[in-house]
């Protein structure tokens, strides 16, 4: 979309995608082609001091099945919280990001090379550790279908932790009937994020992506709206940023736990082998723009030792990530992100 062209051109033009497109080329029953001025993007203003972002590695991780190693993925991912919180425990650094009263929902990622199950439960444990409630924790991604083929076990039901997709039920049951306005985008958005969490947690995975450069946190929040298909353009950028700006995301994104545990660093988001990296670790932050950067400069570390082009050279430029951090959502400079090994 050309950045000259007017509201009401804009306007037009999504009435007609939302009337026709949806996730995977299906129209979303219910969504309204009326748009909510609501919808502006809510911008976070940066934070002066230098974030931090842990690079949580063991090699063990790379041996064997990940739910073999539940008990080091949960002192791997605690320990790493403790350092980006830079609290004096644990259960100190849970605390300083999510109260007992939260409802908290974990995006993960659940196309191509997915998001490990036993990090989400690592995941799950800290949040218990900070006294919420097993009831106020909801896994979700877009689909029932891809949740469960993930090794997600689904869970719709009032007790324990909740596990569902978006459409749980049926194409587009699951999306606000109005549309929301953000930047260059315009979609409805998953009622659970919407309308159901007050607090987030990213839980993308290390992967190239074809268009995007890399599919990382930000980019991991397309399966929040009815019809990501339609803002592929230009590597994705503005829209990831205008999609993660919006009221209904930036604002209550506490944590990103990208699991590294298995990547990919080609040929991605559809999973190939034949590029799998077996990272062993989790990248965790609070800072989503430079967690993503510091996850982003990683993957292009890796294609450049396996002989590949840069991302840049290769016409694919993680754009998104530079975009994010110039709105001030985030810091994208590297030089101004503090690594810490764990």
């Amino acid at each position: 979309m050309s950045q000259q062209r007017t509201r009401r051109e804009f306007l037009s033009q999504v009435g007609v995608a939302v009337a026709g497109v949806a996730i995977g080329g299906v129209a979303a029953p219910g969504c309204a082609a009326e748009p909510d001025e609501a919808g502006k993007p809510n911008r976070k203003a940066a934070d002066n001091s230098s974030p931090r972002v842990a690079i949580a590695r063991d090699d063990a991780l790379a041996r064997g099945r990940v739910g073999e190693h539940r008990e080091l993925l949960r002192k791997l991912l605690d320990a790493a919280v403790q350092k980006v919180t830079k609290q004096a425990d644990a259960v100190g650094g849970w605390r300083s990001m999510f109260r007992p009263t939260d409802h908290v929902g974990i995006k993960v990622n659940t196309l191509g090379l997915s998001t490990q199950p036993a990090v989400v439960d690592a995941i799950v444990a800290g949040l218990l550790s900070a006294g919420l409630a097993a009831e106020n924790v909801i896994i979700w991604d877009r689909f029932d279908t891809e949740l469960a083929a993930a090794g997600f076990k689904l869970n719709k039901s009032a007790r324990g932790v909740q596990c569902r997709g978006t459409d749980a039920e049926r194409y587009g049951s699951g999306y606000q009937r109005d549309i929301e306005i953000s930047g260059e985008i315009g979609s409805c958005f998953s009622k659970i994020v919407a309308e159901e969490v007050t607090a987030l947690i990213c839980v993308p995975v290390l992967k190239d992506h074809n268009l995007a450069g890399a599919s990382l946190g930000m980019k991991n929040f397309y399966g929040a709206i009815h019809n990501p298909n339609k803002y592929h353009d230009r590597n994705c950028d503005p829209y990831v940023a205008d999609v993660v700006s919006h009221r209904f995301i930036g604002p209550k994104w506490r944590l990103t736990v990208c699991d590294a545990t298995r990547a990919q660093y080609n040929a991605g988001p559809a999973r190939h082998p034949g590029f799998a990296w077996p990272f062993g670790g989790l990248i965790v932050g609070s800072d989503v723009v430079a967690t993503d950067a510091v996850a982003a400069d990683l993957l292009d570390g890796e294609r450049k030792r396996r002989g590949l082009k840069s991302l840049e050279d290769d016409k694919r430029p993680a754009k998104h990530i530079t975009t994010a951090g110039a709105r001030g959502l985030g810091v994208a400079d590297l030089k101004k992100i503090e690594r810490i090994d764990v």
